[in-house]
């Protein structure tokens, strides 16, 4: 059971990174934090969409004239990213890149734990799309790769 001042450290953390959606489950206990979403919605409407759903529908439809397939490499927890393992040291990853995958893509910071992040595919880095130092959350792409 999750006890009230751990809620009060999520919920501070929530709000100090400007987190929109947030999800944990202990034991028989979860919580679900969704500042997008606050309003009650038929969960069986298929017209209820939130920005980023409709952000990446919109880029899909701008790619359909593209061949190329793409797939993304999503971020698995939430905190901050890092492109490189240290200030002045150089990425792991460039824009055309060719990774496997068990190629390390970047890291992400989660109360001072370094994790690394695999591409988990083969393919080339076609876009990054976060910044070294940008808080990212839990299901964020972070790069665009184009499978080999």
């Amino acid at each position: 059971m999750i006890n009230i001042s751990d809620l009060e450290k999520i919920l501070e953390i929530v709000e100090k990174h400007n987190i929109s959606h947030f999800e944990f489950e202990q034991e028989k206990s979860k919580v679900i934090i969704d500042k997008e979403n606050s309003k009650k919605c038929d969960l069986n409407n298929e017209d209820v969409y939130n920005e980023q759903d409709k952000k990446m529908i919109n880029l899909k439809e701008d790619n359909k004239e593209s061949d190329v397939q793409k797939i993304y490499i999503k971020s698995e927890l939430a905190g901050t990213f890092y492109i490189r393992k240290e200030e002045g040291a150089e990425e792991f990853v460039k824009l055309h890149d060719l990774i496997n995958e068990n190629t390390v893509v970047g890291l992400i910071e989660v109360m001072k734990l370094f994790n690394e992040v695999e591409s988990g595919i083969n393919g080339e880095v076609i876009d990054i799309l976060v910044k070294d130092g940008d808080f990212v959350e839990y299901g964020q792409p972070l790069f665009e790769i184009k499978p080999i």
